[in-house]
């Protein structure tokens, strides 16, 4: 699993996510799954859909509720995580985290790492 964070207005987020939509559709049937989480506020909702609306991604899309601190929030996903985006981690078959990845990535440098877990 390749699970992404990333907001609408984070550019690096709006640039990389054609690329994962791509990933899920090339490695899905081998077992991938990429699943999005906005990190939008609430009011920013129309802003997501829109977003999603245009996009069409191959992947299921959540929205982070922001209850409480965002810290904890971040710090539940990983402890070595800034809060920065976007940002990404990776999982293995039996669901341990393999490997994060933040900023923005190319199609190639995710695809190098999806295919190393695959194998």
């Amino acid at each position: 699993m390749l699970l992404n964070f990333w907001a609408t207005w984070c550019v690096p987020c709006r640039e990389e996510f054609p690329d994962l939509s791509r990933l899920q559709k090339a490695h899905g049937p081998q077992g991938l799954q990429v699943i999005g989480v906005s990190t939008d506020f609430a009011k920013a909702m129309p802003a997501v859909e829109r977003f999603l609306s245009d996009q069409k991604p191959s992947f299921p899309n959540y929205h982070k509720r922001n209850r409480g601190d965002d810290q904890d929030f971040i710090n539940a996903v990983d402890k070595g995580w800034s809060g920065e985006l976007p940002f990404s981690v990776l999982y293995d078959r039996d669901g341990r985290k393999i490997k994060t990845l933040s900023a923005k990535h190319s199609y190639a440098e995710y695809e190098k790492e999806v295919l190393a877990i695959l194998r």
